[in-house]
């Protein structure tokens, strides 16, 4: 599925609002739209009034006739008939509206992500951010990522295609691996603009990756257009008193969620008001590391200017309310810096290893059992401290929830990952499981 063909493809039968190749993509509550009414499809709509065929809004649909919503800001699809059950559908925003256009991976070639609505119909969705390490030319260049990864910096399949894509873990959709979410909608951003979902660029920037052309880092006009997407075609209605959502991320993936919950939050306004809306944080924890002897990669600097560095080379953002308050904005790439601002606006789970695969040994190069190790664990560990909802071994792994096995064994008996996540999403007590 690492094909780069695509096709533009236009409704037929939907008139959409023309908006310009903006950075933002930033619809409004789902309160109707100033003019929603008056049967002209205006800016900030997606319709006004009227029909559209379900198969022309996705191909997750085969047929049914969708209304548009009162709000006119999408449509409502729940008499549409859904293709067989199972499979995901590739969803391309930028070859769908011309408003995602600056919905990209890091090559120029359209952001996409995978959906699977739930047979029977659900109003619960996972929405979960791909990780996958970044590059910023300084540690890590992004010609090597261009060279050995090029699927992480390029579209995937084509628009509309349909497969069963093989998700596992948090996104399976076997009942017995997965018995709390394979019901729910589920939805997979793919990661490919290697900046933690946080980059801001609208223009190509300089990178060795293409160093004619330069990259771009999109992250958040990715999310963006996630959310608006789904909005608008396949049933992601905050009007619905019912929804209950689950964003989150693995690893670069559980940054980009953190740093880009205040836009979850600002389209879901009535579903975080009402506590339904949730952020899982599988491996995306970051303490303010500061070892001569344990750098990060080639960096000759303690991590908060690596960090620093990465975020300039993207035009990368963290979460607005922290940015505000803080007097460093880098503050707010460290646990203890943005979660205090993150878990006032919705509850949190964080999954962290306190010597994490990555984030230690491989980035830091730590040898578990020595002191660098030791140091890194305490530090962490103190870090942690305050999150009320946590699920921490003490053993070096990274990622938990995309895996079948991690999934559904880490963990002392009946606190597996599996269960904490299914607890904590059913609005359970606040649980710290640490072993």
């Amino acid at each position: 599925m690492r094909g780069t063909r695509g096709h533009v493809f236009a409704l037929a039968s939907i008139v959409l609002a023309s908006c310009s190749d903006a950075p933002a993509i930033s619809p409004a509550p789902d309160a109707a739209v100033a003019g929603c009414g008056n049967g002209a499809v205006d800016t900030g709509e997606v319709c006004d009034g009227g029909t559209a065929e379900c198969a022309a809004l996705g191909a997750s649909w085969t047929s049914g006739v969708a209304t548009c919503r009162a709000s006119c800001r999408g449509w409502d699809v729940s008499a549409c008939t859904l293709a067989s059950p199972g499979s995901f559908e590739t969803v391309k925003p930028a070859e769908r509206d011309a408003a995602f256009a600056t919905a990209r991976c890091n090559d120029g070639t359209p952001f996409d992500f995978h959906v699977r609505l739930a047979p029977g119909g659900s109003r619960e969705w996972v929405i979960l951010l791909e990780g996958g390490v970044y590059c910023d030319d300084a540690t890590l260049l992004c010609s090597d990522r261009a060279a050995k990864e090029r699927y992480r910096i390029t579209t995937s399949s084509t628009d509309r295609a349909r497969e069963p894509i093989p998700q596992m873990g948090i996104l399976s959709v076997d009942p017995d691996t997965n018995p709390r979410f394979a019901t729910a909608n589920l939805v997979h951003a793919h990661y490919c603009s290697s900046d933690f979902w946080s980059g801001t660029t609208t223009e190509r920037r300089p990178s060795t990756g293409d160093p004619a052309s330069g990259w771009y880092f999109s992250g958040r006009a990715n999310v963006q257009a996630l959310f608006a997407m789904l909005a608008q075609r396949y049933g992601l209605d905050d009007g619905d008193p019912a929804l209950r959502v689950l964003f989150g991320g693995t690893s670069a993936g559980a940054f980009g969620a953190h740093f880009n919950l205040a836009h979850a939050a600002e389209v879901l306004p009535a579903t975080r008001a009402g506590g339904r809306l949730f952020l899982f944080l599988d491996a995306g924890w970051m303490i303010d590391w500061d070892d001569p002897g344990a750098r990060i990669f080639t960096a000759t600097v303690r991590d908060r200017e690596v960090w620093r560095g990465a975020r300039t080379f993207w035009a990368g953002r963290f979460d607005p309310a922290c940015e505000a308050a803080a007097s460093d904005p880098m503050d707010c790439w460290f646990g203890p810096g943005w979660y205090p601002h993150v878990s006032r606006r919705v509850p949190v789970l964080v999954q962290q290893s306190s010597l994490d695969a990555s984030f230690g040994i491989q980035l830091h190069a730590l040898e578990p059992g020595k002191p660098s190790a030791r140091a890194w664990r305490e530090q962490l560990t103190s870090s942690l401290a305050g999150v009320d909802r946590l699920f921490s071994g003490s053993t070096p792994y990274h990622v938990l929830s995309t895996d079948d096995a991690t999934w559904t064994t880490t963990g002392p008996a009946g606190s597996k990952l599996r269960d904490v996540v299914g607890r904590f999403f059913d609005a359970g007590p606040a649980e710290r499981v640490v072993f």
